[in-house]
């Protein structure tokens, strides 16, 4: 029983430490959708690319939806005025 728990810990750390993927922008609109590991890290990487994407276009980044697995989410940011 130890050993089972320590190899799932070990595997879930492991994905725990994938970098955030290339954000999907949606054509046409200000949203920005992420594929992101479900880590703090992973959700505060994607919240900086996110501001940096917005701030291109002189504009504040939103977050509007997250939804997440129990290892990835799919988050949402929005270009406001």
């Amino acid at each position: 029983m130890t050993a089972r728990a320590l190899m799932l810990l070990t595997l879930l750390t492991g994905c725990a430490s994938l970098p955030p993927v290339s954000p999907v922008v949606t054509p046409g609109t200000n949203f920005t959708t992420f594929e992101h590991p479900f880590t703090d890290e992973a959700a505060e990487a994607i919240r900086q690319q996110a501001v940096k994407i917005c701030a291109q276009q002189k504009k504040k980044a939103v977050k509007t939806q997250s939804v997440c697995s129990l290892t990835k989410c799919s988050t949402t940011y929005q270009c406001e005025e």
